[in-house]
Order: structure tokens, then sequence, then C-alpha cells
């Protein structure tokens, strides 16, 4: 059998707890209620997809698995009668809730008590007229989210919260490779400039393959080299470390000005405050371009960024 985690790079962490927990489960059968936890793009699903794929039956046969959007659970009806009864009941089967921060509240109060098993690995869920029986030696439970913070607090206790890092520009380079596949040879140079761009996750890098794909079938050759990056980034408006136009933008605004309040960095760059907030200071902050202590400003790697940017052709 293959080895768990073996075609993705980086995360060592939570490889290591997500193994423990499979030779867990190999033993004694049952499994945590695992909780991904970590930005977009981090790889959280394909994890969850790897590691369900690794869980077997009482009898050694593949456990299917069931992938849920939490945002397509209307309340606990629907899943009772939609999700659980059709699929779930009796069935030995892993299930994943993804972006979990998005579980209706009926269907969170639920779970309560749900997944408050303590020693017990079966539970009877009474509802209504119904009863509702959860075997955790047949069924493996997983969630997923970006948003820990909007998870009811109750619930996020009864979980096992499993953490995501930023992956090294190195792990970004060795995603990127796999990506291409054989298609595309690398100057390895020209690889990690192109891990740069990525902006740190691994949803990037796979999005970044494909236009490297196409790039390379444009002009013609399979080999990648720094030439081909410098080229590349202009016909594809890619600019260092990934920076987004807008963002530079702001950091355009910045180096002029010195600081700005963030209701002047709306009015300038015409984008609401919750925008900036949330899609465009958190980048620069994380890659220390800008700093904020009620006005933002730009720090001196931001001022550098801007002024080495802004001369190239």
């Amino acid at each position: 059998m293959d080895k768990p985690f073996a075609e993705l790079f980086g995360q060592e962490k939570v490889k290591k707890r997500l193994n423990f927990y499979l030779e867990a489960h190999n033993l004694t059968s049952t499994c945590p209620f695992v909780l991904l936890v970590g930005a977009k793009g981090l790889g959280k699903t394909e994890f969850a997809r790897q590691f369900a794929s690794h869980l077997k039956n009482q009898d050694g046969t593949n456990r299917p698995f069931l992938e849920l959007n939490c945002s397509t659970i209307r309340n606990l009806q629907q899943f009772f009668d939609q999700i659980y009864i059709p699929l779930i009941m009796d069935s030995e089967i892993t299930v994943l809730f993804d972006e979990a921060h998005e579980i209706p509240q009926d269907v969170t109060n639920a779970f309560l008590t749900i997944f408050n098993t303590e020693k017990e690995d079966r539970i009877n869920f009474r509802w209504e007229d119904g009863e509702y029986p959860f075997d955790f030696k047949k069924q493996t439970f997983l969630f997923a989210t970006t948003e820990p913070d909007k998870l009811f607090p109750p619930l996020k206790d009864r979980l096992t919260a499993v953490d995501f890092e930023d992956y090294e520009v190195e792990h970004l380079a060795k995603i990127l490779e796999l990506q291409c596949d054989e298609e595309i040879s690398f100057e390895e140079s020209a690889l990690l400039q192109l891990a740069e761009t990525t902006r740190g996750n691994a949803r990037d890098c796979v999005k970044r393959a494909k236009e490297i794909i196409k790039y390379c079938a444009v002009k013609q050759s399979n080999i990648f080299t720094s030439k081909d990056f410098k080229d590349y980034c202009d016909v594809a408006g890619v600019n260092p470390l990934g920076v987004s136009d807008i963002e530079r933008k702001v950091l355009n605004i910045l180096r002029k000005d010195g600081q700005a309040s963030l209701q002047e960095l709306s009015a300038k760059t015409g984008l609401s405050r919750t925008a900036l907030q949330r899609d465009i200071e958190m980048y620069l902050m994380k890659k220390n371009l800008i700093k904020i202590d009620g006005k933002r400003h730009i720090t001196k790697a931001g001022s550098d960024y801007v002024d080495k940017t802004n001369k190239i052709p």
C-alpha cells in the first residue's frame, strides 16, 4: 500500500498527526473528530481526502468518502433526510464537513450531543420522533475550516484541531514541479522564482502550474529558464512576491504619501474599507510590506519593493 501523503509536500507536523491517527484507527477502528484549520489554499481538503483514502472498513476494504460543503446544509431536517439517512446511517463511511464554520445553528446544536462521546464509540441521537444511531467504529467524521473563530466554541471543544502552516518556498517549488508533471523541465532558479509568486499556498501553485504549461506550449519548448520567468511575468501580469495590482497600488500610495487612513485608501483605490482590510492589507502585512498602528504605513521592505518594481521595465 502506498505511503500516506507521499505526494504531498510540506506540512510535516500535519502529516505526523494524521499518520498517528491512521495508525490508531488501524488498531482501534476509531478516530478523533479531526478539525483541519488553516488559511485558504493550504491543502486542507486534499489532506482530508488522502487521510480518508487510507481508512479501511472492518473487512479490510476501502472506506467510502463523502465530502460535504457545509454551506449546502440548510437545516437539521434536511441533514437527516437528504444526507444522514440515505448516505451515512448504518454505513461504514468517512465524512468531511468542509467550510465547517457554515454549519447551521440547529445542526450545530445536534452535533454538540452527537460528538460528545467521552468514552463511548456509539451514540443514539433522538430528535422529534426519530432515533439516529452513530457508530464511530463505522463512521469517521472530519471537519475543515478557514475561520475557526466562527465555529461555535462548545462544538470546537469536541473536535481535535490540526493546524496548517504556510509552506516554505522549497515545498512550493516541489508542488509546482509536481503539478507540471514531466511536461516541463525547470532551471532551479526559475522554479524558486515562480514559487515565490504563489503567495505561500498550494492552490496558487496549481493555478500557476497550469499557466506555465500553457506558456511553454505557446513557446513550443518544455524547458523553463530564468529568462522565461521574466517573460512569463510580463505577459501574465505577475508581480514579484505574487503581489496583486491593487496591492501594488496601495503600496505606491503609501510610498508617495508616507501614511494613510483606511478611509483615505478607500477613497483613492475605490475599494470598500472591508475589502481593503479583508483582501488587501492581510497579505501586505504578512509579507512585512506595510504596518498598521491606526494609520497605514509602508515599511522599509515595502519602500524597497516599490522602488525596485517600479524600475522593472
